[in-house]
């Protein structure tokens, strides 16, 4: 999967976990707060790996670039 692709994909997490949210925030308990929270920690940790991958690859073009 190509890195677009996955923030891609970690966006439409996003927009899905929001819209969650919304639908059930007057009817949220404790356990489904925690839930959205590790949803949430879930998907930081998704788009910290894909950041990772595009400062990899950024290092690498600038290292080629370089020579």
């Amino acid at each position: 999967m190509s890195d677009e692709t996955a923030v891609y994909g970690i966006l439409e997490d996003v927009k899905d976990l929001t819209q969650k949210i919304r639908d059930y925030e007057g009817e949220a308990d404790q356990e489904l707060v925690i839930n959205w929270v590790y949803d949430t920690l879930k998907l930081v940790e998704k788009l910290g790996k894909v950041m990772e991958e595009f400062e990899e690859k950024f290092e690498l073009l600038e290292e080629s670039l370089e020579k």
